[in-house]
């Protein structure tokens, strides 16, 4: 784990530090649901700024190979995070134009049925059997 972010490098460092952790990870030097570290940890680790890492590991959240809770963020597994990543661009082909116009048929029906209750309950005696 000594690979450092170099100046020299045109990337931004953000990318630098996510393909380093992204190196971990695949090698097993980062283990499957081992904590990567914490912002503070790889920002000293890396000598780059807080927001900086934070990137870093949104682009290793985007690719499947970390998963971030409320404590932290842990490793994947390299092979699931393939097959999350090919079920995700699968799934890119879905058609928005037609599944907005599916729901907005599905909320006019909605509305049509909460408009029908609202009438049989108006209609309904109070109290009455």
């Amino acid at each position: 784990m000594s690979a450092e972010i170099s100046k020299d490098d045109p990337r931004p460092e953000s990318e630098q530090a996510a393909d380093i952790l992204r190196q971990e990870i695949a090698r097993g030097d980062i283990k499957p649901g081992a904590h990567v570290g914490s912002v503070r940890d790889l920002a000293t680790r890396f000598k780059i700024s807080g927001m900086t890492v934070q990137r870093a590991l949104a682009i290793l959240r985007e690719d499947g190979l970390i998963l971030t809770t409320t404590r932290g963020s842990y490793a994947r597994d390299p092979q699931q995070a393939t097959e999350a990543t090919e079920a995700s661009e699968a799934n890119a082909g879905v058609d928005l134009p037609e599944v907005l116009r599916q729901l907005e048929h599905l909320t006019s029906q909605v509305s049509e049925l909460r408009g029908r209750l609202e009438a049989l309950e108006s209609r309904s005696v109070p109290g009455g059997a």
